[in-house]
């Protein structure tokens, strides 16, 4: 009978190493397409396939021929049998293995052999696989995986190659004066954000952020010190963007942003309502802000699967955010799309 591995004892850096790649939930990419034609050539699959697994989806990323999906939940896939073990795994026939009895979706595939192996880390963590899958079934003894084994370590030679790009990119879209990221990032994130709700059938919500009176401050206490509430500012923000698929932003001048994939409207109001505390708990001064201190006003959105748009998230936002200026600043207003 089928049982969900436990998570592997490294499960922490795996998604650490994924997370520092930005690699999930990506576009196709040849690099990586090429590969799996390879496999399906060398070994006369229906399928071939490449993906990485996060802690909740598998995340294909490159796949030849059709019958699987770009993506499923991680309980519910057979792969993560691999990334708990760490070791290849070859099925004859995935429909009569008593290892897969009652697993949610073998049933359902119109494959019966399948073999794969883990994509690996230098320090061992599994954080992907390389597979292959035929409609008929075949013995499993001894199949030789050392080719699936080979393509995996060039998939991670790749992968390799992508981190220190987005080393690279991760440079260019940092805010030199906040450290956290910028508008060019944010842009990207809202993006790829939107994608990956579309195809979780997850919640999105977006915060956009205002320090209220802020040219005032400056006129008043001067720039220095209007650069030096911006830093802090920025530092409560980036604590409130706790999850790896959080992402805060400098979304310009005075002005903040917060994306909170898988978050509903209740969420995303706690959380907003959170980062106007904390500002109010950093008792940060202003000459001319509201009780002597620096506040800000919140607009926040939430958005199904089914009315996703970065275009329209940000003008809600926006719009909401004017709301809560217009009624007198140091407030949240939010919800849903109308």
């Amino acid at each position: 009978m089928f049982v969900v591995p436990p998570r592997p004892a490294n499960e922490a850096e795996r998604l650490d190493f994924l997370l520092s790649c930005g690699i999930l939930d990506t576009p196709q990419d040849e690099r990586f397409d090429r590969l799996t034609r390879i496999a399906a050539r060398v070994y006369g699959a229906d399928v071939a396939f490449l993906s990485f697994v996060d802690d909740r989806y598998q995340w294909m990323k490159a796949i030849t021929g059709d019958g699987i999906g770009s993506s499923i939940e991680r309980e519910r896939s057979v792969c993560q049998i691999m990334i708990a073990s760490g070791e290849p795994l070859v099925f004859g026939d995935m429909q009569k293995e008593p290892q897969l009895d009652g697993h949610p979706v073998v049933t359902f595939l119109p494959f019966r052999f399948y073999a794969g192996v883990p994509l690996l880390t230098p320090e061992g963590a599994a954080v992907g696989s390389f597979c292959i899958l035929k409609r008929e079934p075949q013995d499993a003894a001894g199949f030789d995986v050392s080719t699936l084994i080979d393509l995996a370590a060039v998939s991670m030679d790749e992968v390799e190659l992508w981190r220190l790009n987005q080393d690279l990119e991760r440079a260019a879209q940092t805010d030199g004066l906040t450290g956290i990221a910028n508008r060019r990032a944010f842009d990207q994130a809202l993006e790829r954000a939107v994608r990956r709700a579309r195809r979780t059938n997850e919640p999105l919500s977006l915060l956009l952020l205002d320090l209220d009176h802020f040219k005032a401050l400056n006129d008043t206490a001067g720039h220095q010190a209007g650069d030096d509430v911006l830093r802090q500012f920025a530092g409560i923000l980036a604590q409130g963007a706790r999850r790896p698929d959080d992402v805060a932003a400098r979304y310009g001048g005075e002005e903040f942003a917060l994306i909170l994939p898988a978050t509903d409207q209740t969420g995303a109001l706690e959380v907003a309502e959170r980062l106007r505390e904390n500002l109010a708990a950093a008792q940060i001064p202003h000459p001319r802000g509201i009780d002597g201190l620096v506040t800000v006003s919140v607009g926040v959105v939430t958005a199904g699967p089914a009315e996703l748009s970065a275009k329209i998230l940000v003008s809600t936002a926006d719009a909401r955010l004017y709301e809560a200026k217009r009624a007198g600043r140091n407030r949240v207003v939010g919800g849903s799309l109308p």
